[in-house]
């Protein structure tokens, strides 16, 4: 008689992640790395990132020295300026993200449940939002009001909230002809039981990839900004304004503008495959749940 070991099921890690591209997982390891980088700079800097030694400038990148991704031209640590400026980059942009969600998800559906002249009017200042190019209303507005950390978040927030609008407005107004909530309004359902157990629940996965997309926008126009002066400012690090600051020097010091160039890059390029996969994902999920209702 044969005995037979009975299959262990799978862990929820493996099951997490069954049926994830190698370009999802990619993205996963480059973000990852970035935020464990920039969080942790306070630990890993305790002495921040403006300690300047005129002794050590322009020392070249080397792996086992006492500065492993060389020094400024004022002797401070690359590495150390790479962490704290992936941080505050990575710290404004997700609360520019979560406020722009917000402000999408809240006109959306109060366009949708209040009426038909509501959704026009806030259509049309969608439009007026997408006709005007984001950086150069946040030029205007930054140069009026000065670049502070809050005005930023005000100018990255206002540029980003169409996107979410647009889909969570798409996908609600086809769940209020659903027949579950004409059930809900039937059974003596308010407005805010409609939002709350129904149309919240069934648009939050539609929103995560809303968000993923405007982080990495978010992201992008932030370095903009700090590329031309009007982001961060010194002597707090900023990734697009190391870029800018290590121009002059390109030659002799490459390191000062490849080295944050290729982080924002590898940023970027592991959101959008991050995105892709949640598009995909959540499409196919959308479709299923379209299909059985």
């Amino acid at each position: 008689m044969t005995t037979t070991t009975p299959t262990l099921p799978a862990t929820p890690v493996r099951a997490r992640f069954r049926g994830s591209t190698p370009g999802f997982v990619l993205g996963l390891v480059l973000i990852g790395g970035i935020v464990v980088l920039s969080l942790a700079a306070p630990l890993l800097f305790p002495q921040g990132y403006d300690i300047q030694d005129l002794t050590a400038r322009g020392l070249p990148p080397t792996w086992f020295g006492e500065h492993p991704l060389g020094t400024d031209h004022l002797g401070r640590d690359y590495l150390a300026r790479l962490a704290y400026g992936g941080r505050t980059l990575l710290l404004l942009s997700t609360f520019a993200v979560l406020v722009s969600t917000v402000i999408g998800i809240g006109l959306a559906l109060t366009s949708v449940l209040a009426g038909t002249w509501l959704e026009v009017l806030v259509d049309r200042l969608a439009d007026v939002q997408l006709a005007l190019p984001s950086i150069l209303v946040g030029i205007v507005v930054l140069a009026l009001l000065g670049p502070s950390n809050p005005t930023l978040v005000l100018v990255l927030s206002v540029s980003s909230w169409v996107l979410t609008f647009r889909i969570v407005r798409a996908h609600a107004r086809t769940l209020l002809h659903r027949p579950y909530i004409d059930a809900c309004r039937l059974a003596g359902g308010s407005t805010r039981d409609i939002v709350t157990r129904h149309l919240l629940p069934n648009t939050l996965p539609l929103v995560l990839v809303s968000a993923s997309l405007n982080f990495a926008a978010i992201v992008l126009l932030l370095s903009g900004f700090g590329f031309i002066g009007l982001g961060v400012q010194p002597p707090a690090p900023d990734w697009g304004q190391l870029v800018a600051a290590g121009q002059a020097q390109l030659a002799n010091h490459w390191w000062l503008s490849i080295l944050p160039g290729l982080l924002l890059v590898a940023l970027l390029v592991g959101i959008q495959l991050v995105s892709d996969h949640l598009s995909t994902r959540f499409a196919v999920t959308s479709l299923e749940g379209n299909r059985l209702t």
